[in-house]
């Protein structure tokens, strides 16, 4: 008698449903005996999709389409653990002046904050601090990027590999490691307190990921055409006109907004390198904000950061909603 024998497609399926529907059901019991309402509505949402997914994933375990329970379970985490800190931080943001959030799901929302926000002249300054100097990173950094991926890709140069690599290394520096030299260096020249002097730090940042966006860009492009082009006679401007513009155009327009959105949320050098409000940018200002939260005012000043937050996650929110396929390929693809 032979024992049963399941294909490793069918166990991870069902080991899959399996987990899902734990996860669920703990989430549940949990939700029930120490979670109060509303809230209590929310955990037990959460354990209900959790408990289908497992529940569906069984059904589906044994067939031939092509599911990932797997997958799925992870998209439906993803989505909990961002959902739930965005939830919590607009009810932050809502609270009536005076009180304290006690619960996740907002009760009596006040708009008052964001338009404090909105009105706030330090909070619009340190905004434009940030954008400054990311848009000037960028238009640095783009050139040389564009540059040195056409080297990368369609240079057949012996060591790119390596530079890449060093590239991908730069990209993954941690930069907390580098704010003391800089910030020595700041000080010794006078321009601490300067916002133009946070622009060659921003190239740590902006210069990296360019050139891995660049490059991603580069190797999905058609180079065929432009050496069809060239062949049939164009100059290299009207090879620049005919192939560059709506080959490259819209793809490098994208890398541009991508890189000044990330410059934009960077808060280690901005609040290492400043010395004061005028050189600050947002995030940074945030960042230092929150030391204040155990004063008197800690309500205020919590209510404050949040809505400041949420108003700083549009931009790339809609970025993403215009070109989500665009931003999938440009991140979802290696260099080979």
């Amino acid at each position: 008698m032979t024992a049963f024998a399941v294909i490793p497609t069918v166990r991870s399926r069902l080991w899959a449903s399996g987990v899902s529907f734990a996860l669920g059901f703990g989430l549940a019991n949990y939700g029930v005996l120490m979670i109060a309402r509303p809230d209590q509505w929310l955990w037990l949402a959460a354990a209900v999709v959790l408990m289908l997914t497992g529940a569906i994933g069984i059904l589906f375990a044994d067939t031939g389409r092509a599911v990932s329970i797997w997958s799925l379970l992870g998209v439906e985490l993803f989505a909990i653990f961002t959902a739930v800190p965005l939830l919590w931080t607009f009810t932050v943001a809502t609270t009536r002046d005076g009180f304290t959030a006690r619960a996740l799901w907002p009760k009596d929302i006040s708009w008052s904050t964001f338009h404090d926000v909105l009105g706030s002249d330090p909070l619009r300054h340190a905004a434009l601090t940030s954008v400054m100097v990311s848009v000037i990173a960028t238009a640095i950094s783009l050139p040389l990027a564009l540059g040195a991926a056409y080297a990368l890709v369609r240079l057949k140069a012996r060591g790119r590999r390596i530079v890449y690599l060093f590239v991908l290394a730069a990209l993954l520096l941690p930069l907390v490691a580098l704010t003391g030299p800089l910030a020595d260096q700041l000080i010794a020249a006078g321009r601490d307190n300067s916002r133009l002097a946070l622009v060659p730090p921003e190239l740590i940042i902006t210069l990296p990921l360019s050139i891995w966006l660049c490059v991603t860009l580069f190797g999905t492009v058609s180079w065929s055409l432009r050496d069809a082009v060239r062949a049939d006679g164009a100059t290299v401007w009207q090879a620049f006109l005919r192939f560059a513009v709506p080959a490259l155009g819209p793809g490098v327009g994208l890398i541009a907004l991508l890189v000044i959105i990330v410059g934009c949320q960077d808060f280690v050098l901005g609040a290492a390198l400043s010395a004061g409000d005028a050189s600050r940018p947002l995030p940074a200002t945030l960042l230092l904000a929150t030391g204040e939260l155990d004063t008197s005012a800690s309500t205020g000043v919590s209510a404050t950061v949040a809505a400041t937050g949420l108003l700083w996650l549009v931009p790339p929110f809609l970025l993403l909603v215009v070109a989500p396929r665009k931003i999938s390929q440009l991140l979802g693809r290696s260099y080979r």
